[in-house]
């Protein structure tokens, strides 16, 4: 009895903790998959976009390339983080690409503050560069959207042809 007595509490307590722990690590995960489904979508909605526009003018969809979505996802995490729109580190981009998926051409569009995919694809449709990227003979493409702490979105579109 008296070893009952003195387990008893100590086996509470790690009931306690782990029940706890395991609550709060739930909470946050969900959070994170809302954010990120958040995200995801607004990405995949201006890949659609861009295709349906190619599409409208005779030429072959993009298909989403998972290695030039991360390396966007990537890139637009550092350019939230600079709080700047660039394109440093394009060329370490292109090499990843040629290692990694066998890539010959590429082109990389990039915005921040729009309101979403729409008007982040007027924004590109508007500008002579970034359109020539849109309409240009690529097969493949990564997105990504993401939001600052300010709750502004930033935009990576990366163009390859395999």
């Amino acid at each position: 009895m008296k070893n009952i007595k003195f387990y008893l509490p100590i086996l509470m307590l790690l009931s306690l903790m782990v029940s706890c722990s395991d609550e709060d690590v739930t909470e946050t995960s969900e959070l994170e998959m809302v954010s990120s489904t958040e995200e995801m979508t607004i990405s995949e909605e201006i890949l659609t976009l861009v295709n349906e526009h190619r599409e409208s003018i005779g030429l072959s969809e993009l298909e989403n390339n998972e290695t030039a979505a991360e390396l966007a996802k990537a890139h637009t995490a550092y350019m939230i983080s600079i709080n700047e729109i660039n394109h440093d580190g394009f060329n370490n981009r292109i090499v990843v690409l040629q290692e990694e998926e066998n890539a010959r051409f590429f082109a990389e569009n990039v915005a921040k503050f729009q309101s979403g995919a729409a008007t982040v694809l007027d924004s590109w449709l508007n500008s002579e560069d970034h359109k020539k990227n849109i309409e240009g003979d690529y097969t493949h493409s990564g997105v990504a959207a993401l939001k600052d702490e300010d709750g502004r979105l930033y935009f990576t579109q990366i163009f390859l042809k395999k």
